[in-house]
């Protein structure tokens, strides 16, 4: 799987921008901004009321006139999600949905925006549970073509199936003999590291780095640790001649229909019970945790 690029980058206002944006010489915005009352004392409160009504200046039933300045401010939008109340974000997102509703081209643009702001690399950050309130909506809505739908129940489903602290679902593995198993059946008593790569330099990179580190090595002799390898592909004899031999290399070609991935490589991190401790972690965030 190529890496998704994207001009976007990642905008997450700080107090110190609110505060500014409360004064008279407020930042350029796509359209005014709401400025939180002073009896909103307090950072949540401020937030609170700014999700509250962020999208008063913005009539989304009309069409989106500028698609840079609309995704400026759906990013800005998103920056305040993170200093307010839980409740209040979900009902914001709701409503902001249900006026997009009016306007299908509109709407589609939205989940655009949320898929680039939070689930792909370009993201301001990853949140599975803001995320799919926003592709909810795109899945259900029969305004849509049956493939946009489509794509979105996937995304959907395969998030829901790969929630962390839940038990994360089997799926069928080939091994380097060419024998099959099931990735229950290759599981251990100890933490596992489940290593999923496809063909490409990014991919063989990883594969390197991380077959290199000192670290993993003398966790997984101690029996501290396992490492899973799944290869994203159909089976073929030889694939694992390059893998390290203490790992258990595999092939999966349901695990890139079952699992939620952003980006590749990546890992999964599992207990013995096969339940999700974290999800698409990059070879260079588990080296860095095994170094700490």
């Amino acid at each position: 799987m190529k890496r998704i690029l994207s001009a976007l980058t990642a905008l997450i206002l700080s107090l110190s921008v609110m505060t500014v944006m409360a004064q008279d010489e407020a930042p350029k915005t796509p359209f005014p901004y709401p400025v939180a009352p002073d009896t909103c004392s307090t950072l949540e409160g401020r937030c609170n009321y700014i999700c509250q009504h962020f999208w008063d200046n913005y009539d989304i039933s009309k069409p989106i006139a500028n698609d840079n300045d609309f995704f400026q401010a759906f990013r800005d939008f998103l920056g305040f999600f993170q200093y307010a109340n839980r409740n209040v974000v979900m009902t914001s997102i709701g409503d902001l949905m249900n006026k997009a509703r009016s306007n299908t081209p509109n709407l589609l643009k939205v989940g655009q925006a949320a898929e680039l702001s939070l689930f792909y690399p370009t993201a301001v950050y990853y949140s599975d549970e803001v995320y799919v309130e926003f592709i909810k909506p795109l899945a259900s809505n029969t305004m849509l073509k049956k493939e946009v739908r489509a794509y979105y129940a996937d995304q959907l489903a395969r998030i829901n199936a790969c929630q962390e602290q839940k038990a994360l679902p089997d799926i069928d593995l080939v091994l380097a003999d060419g024998s099959k198993s099931k990735l229950s059946a290759v599981s251990d008593t100890t933490t596992m590291v489940i290593f999923f790569y496809t063909d490409g330099v990014d991919s063989s990179i990883g594969r390197t780095r991380l077959s290199a580190d000192s670290n993993l090595e003398s966790l997984i002799s101690e029996g501290s640790l396992k490492v899973i390898s799944v290869y994203l592909g159909k089976y073929q004899a030889g694939f694992a001649a390059t893998m390290p031999l203490q790992w258990t290399n595999t092939c999966s070609e349901e695990a890139l229909k079952t699992y939620d991935f952003r980006a590749l490589p990546c890992c999964y991190i599992v207990d013995k019970d096969m339940v999700l401790l974290t999800k698409n972690i990059s070879v260079d965030e588990l080296k860095d945790g095994l170094a700490n």
